[in-house]
């Protein structure tokens, strides 16, 4: 059994009469830029006042990549469809799949796997502070070495298919979904079996790019 096999099958119980139109593989940018009114480039919070509207301003403006990286999300608000769509598509076996009537974020819960821990603690090492830092570095180290060893020892998920879980981290109706384009990183090949990347846009002026493969781009009519 392959994962798009087992993710369509862990569908059939979520569809309730709808039908799988599209089902893309997605993951996130490798190098990544916020562009969100409210939160700053690493997609952290930040205090709405004068200046910060203000740096909101030249950000819209300046150019799409920077040191940093490309503009992953962006959008008038934290809230808003693309800063959910981004951020579910940080875990692995994750796809974007659009039916008859809803568009959504499908992901495959390794239960053998704490990734959700790993993200968490990741998450807390951002936090500004140097006792976060600390706390958080240390986590981090114990928690990783923990997945790595047992990651070592495990098969791949598609051979496991009573360890997947089906979670849907973004649900909405078809009407929020605007377009699908292709994006291409500037200066950057593209290569046989290599990743590939769209542009997706929705209703309430945000957008996002996100990582597919040339598959995906296939289905999704952009190829």
């Amino acid at each position: 059994m392959t994962l798009d096999e087992l993710v369509h099958g862990h569908a059939n119980g979520w569809l309730r009469g709808d039908q799988l139109q599209v089902v893309v593989p997605i993951g996130q940018l490798s190098r990544e830029r916020y562009r969100v009114r409210g939160l700053d480039e690493e997609g952290h919070p930040r205090a709405e006042n004068m200046f910060s509207r203000a740096v909101d301003r030249v950000s819209s403006a300046v150019d799409d990549y920077n040191e940093n990286g490309y503009v992953a999300v962006a959008g008038p608000d934290p809230r808003c469809t693309a800063v959910v769509v981004y951020r579910a598509a940080r875990y692995e076996h994750t796809w974007l799949t659009i039916t008859t009537h809803r568009i959504a974020v499908l992901r495959l819960r390794d239960t053998t796997h704490d990734e959700d821990t790993l993200a968490q603690v990741t998450s807390e090492v951002a936090q500004p502070g140097l006792g976060n830092l600390v706390r958080g570095v240390g986590r981090l180290l114990k928690t990783g070495a923990k997945e790595l060893a047992a990651s070592v020892r495990r098969s791949p998920l598609a051979e496991r298919p009573g360890d997947a879980v089906l979670e849907i981290p973004f649900e909405a109706p078809r009407h929020v979904l605007r377009g699908v384009t292709r994006w291409k990183q500037p200066m950057v090949p593209e290569f046989d079996g290599g990743p590939r990347h769209t542009r997706v846009d929705f209703a309430d002026e945000s957008w996002t790019r996100l990582e597919t493969d040339e598959t995906g781009l296939r289905a999704l009519g952009i190829a």
